[in-house]
């Protein structure tokens, strides 16, 4: 093999595995904002929807915070889903404040 055809070969490896790196970097940090409400439990499976698409996603029980009920909501943090509790306090205020204007 000759140096020019090595050296574009390691090139390319590098490229993919940088390409690669940064994929990943940007499916974490989606996940990071990403804010999930449990929408009900079926069975060891948590119906969640994203609060800023509003898509639906199915998440194992088993991967979440063992006292989770509909309505929970949930923040990716340090590699797992965290109860966020800032914002179900100001999911609660603003449900209170619908239903006084009701």
């Amino acid at each position: 093999m000759e140096r020019k055809d090595l050296e574009l070969g390691i090139g390319k490896t590098i490229g993919n595995w940088i390409q690669d790196f940064i994929n990943q970097l940007a499916e974490r940090l989606a996940k990071m904002e990403e804010v999930l409400v449990v929408d009900r439990i079926e069975g060891n499976i948590a119906v969640c929807e994203n609060r800023k698409t509003g898509k639906m996603q199915n998440i194992a029980v088993s991967e979440l915070p063992e006292n989770i009920k509909e309505g929970t909501i949930l923040q990716w943090k340090n590699g797992k889903y965290e109860i966020d509790t800032s914002n179900e306090i100001e999911s609660r205020i603003e449900k209170k404040m619908k239903d006084v204007w009701k």
